[in-house]
């Protein structure tokens, strides 16, 4: 049975919550959610899912949603919490898809956990924040959240706390103001109410914690990948829009560039809500069903390490 606020304990005593959604008996896919994401974000692949045959099981990230914080912690030890989900499953082998700004959690899941990965993608991907295009292509709102706030823990906190309000007080106007910063074919999508619906729910319990878990991930997409590039070997597949102002196609190609082996699709009509429109089909190319590409989109290959 579907549920959104299922809870385990890790290890280390701290609690993690994920939604399990989806067909109980399709394949697994483990969705990873963006920066002021939470596990209920992947409501909207949920149709999608059904019809292809997966399940999905969603996590939050540490301190957001119903997730316990972790201090200190780094992007390398989110591989770890995801092995001791897939066990508490009885899973062992899982796909992942992470979106926007989970990218450096599926990139440190294909370097550290291959072995228990049936593939690995990432939509509307985020390239390191301190890439030399980040600032000039990123749409001028989100490119001051991600490069001046994310400085330091107090600055990232400090944002993220406006953030929360207005997610607690007038969360239509943050989506609003989300939207203003998007391409048209992303504001049309954004309209849709039962996407606004999925996002405003996202929105208010990623913030059921305070601002401390949320403003911890826009400091380490700053400053702590710490990923050795040419040694993950683990194939991670793209799909990207070519409108997209939020994360744009420069930060796809970086992340191309850096890893040894990909395969980016590319929409050139698509914003950042390429997940939205085309989740049928990127869970079918994800879990290996087929193929086919959409007609709309163009496919580039990497298959060798960068020079």
């Amino acid at each position: 049975m579907a549920s959104r606020d299922q809870t385990m304990k890790l290890v280390d005593g701290r609690t993690l919550a994920f939604a399990d959604l989806g067909d109980p008996a399709g394949a697994p896919v483990f969705v990873f959610p963006g920066l002021a994401g939470s596990r209920l974000e992947a409501a909207i692949l949920e149709s999608a899912a059904l019809t292809v045959g997966v399940r999905l099981i969603a996590p939050d990230l540490p301190g957001c949603g119903l997730s316990e914080p972790k201090p200190s912690r780094t992007f390398s030890d989110w591989p770890e919490d995801m092995v001791q989900l897939a066990s508490h499953l009885r899973l062992y082998e899982f796909a992942i898809l992470g979106i926007s700004a989970a990218s450096p959690l599926v990139i440190a899941c294909a370097d550290r956990i291959a072995d228990r990965l049936t593939a690995a993608g990432i939509v509307s991907p985020m390239a390191p924040l301190a890439g030399p295009f980040t600032g000039t292509s990123m749409a001028p709102g989100l490119s001051r959240l991600m490069l001046s706030s994310s400085r330091t823990a107090w600055t990232a906190r400090r944002a993220l706390e406006r953030v929360e309000q207005q997610a607690r007080t007038n969360v239509a106007a943050l989506l609003d103001h989300v939207a203003a910063q998007c391409a048209d074919v992303d504001r049309l999508i954004l309209d849709e109410p039962q996407v606004r619906e999925v996002l405003r729910d996202s929105l208010i319990d990623t913030f059921r914690q305070g601002s401390v878990g949320p403003g911890q991930e826009l400091v380490l997409l700053r400053h702590s990948w710490h990923i050795a590039w040419k040694q993950v070997a683990f194939p991670v597949q793209l799909w990207h829009g070519r409108r997209d102002t939020l994360t744009p196609p420069s930060m796809a190609e970086e992340l191309a560039a850096l890893l040894p082996h990909t395969l980016t699709r590319w929409y050139p009509d698509g914003g950042h809500s390429i997940l939205v429109v085309h989740a049928q089909e990127i869970l079918h190319q994800l879990i290996g069903s087929g193929n086919v590409t959409h007609a709309d989109a163009t496919v580039t290959p990497r298959a060798h390490a960068p020079e």
